[in-house]
C-alpha cells in the first residue's frame, strides 16, 4: 500500500473513530434517558456526522476541494449513511434480535466501509489544481 493511501486510511479511521465514539456516547445517553434504541442511534449518527466532516478534511482528505463543494456532497452522503445506519441497525436489532451493542458495532463497520468509498470517490475527491 502506498504511503498516501496509508496516511489517508489512518486519517479516515482516526476521524471516523472519534466521530463514532461521539455517536455512541450520544446514543447511550439517549437510551439512558429512555429513548427507543433506533431513535437513539439515528440521533447519535447525526451528532457524529457533524463532528466527522471537519475531522475528515483535516486528517484524511487534506487536498479536497473547497467547502462550498465538499460540504454539500458530504451532507448528501450523510443522508445515505444515516439511512443505511438506520436500516442496518433496525434489521440487526429488531429482525435478527441481536443485542443493541452488537447491532451497533456491526452497523458501524458496514457504514464505515461504505463511507470510505463514498468519501474517497465522491465527497472529498481531490481537485486538480
Amino acid at each position: 500500500m502506498n504511503t498516501f493511501l496509508s496516511r489517508q486510511l489512518q486519517g479516515f479511521f482516526a476521524a471516523g473513530g472519534l466521530a463514532t465514539l461521539f455517536h455512541w456516547l450520544v446514543m447511550a445517553a439517549l437510551i439512558g434517558v429512555g429513548l427507543e434504541p433506533v431513535l437513539a442511534t439515528a440521533s447519535g449518527s447525526v451528532s457524529g456526522a457533524v463532528l466527522n466532516y471537519g475531522l475528515q478534511r483535516r486528517l484524511a482528505f487534506r487536498n479536497a476541494g473547497p467547502h462550498r463543494v465538499t460540504l454539500w456532497r458530504y451532507v448528501g452522503s450523510c443522508f445515505v449513511a444515516w439511512f443505511c445506519n438506520l436500516v442496518f441497525f433496525f434489521l440487526l436489532n429488531n429482525v435478527l434480535a441481536l443485542p443493541v451493542t452488537l447491532s451497533q458495532v456491526v452497523t458501524t463497520g458496514l457504514v464505515a466501509a461504505l463511507n470510505y468509498i463514498v468519501y474517497q470517490r465522491l465527497v472529498f475527491h481531490e481537485q486538480t489544481r
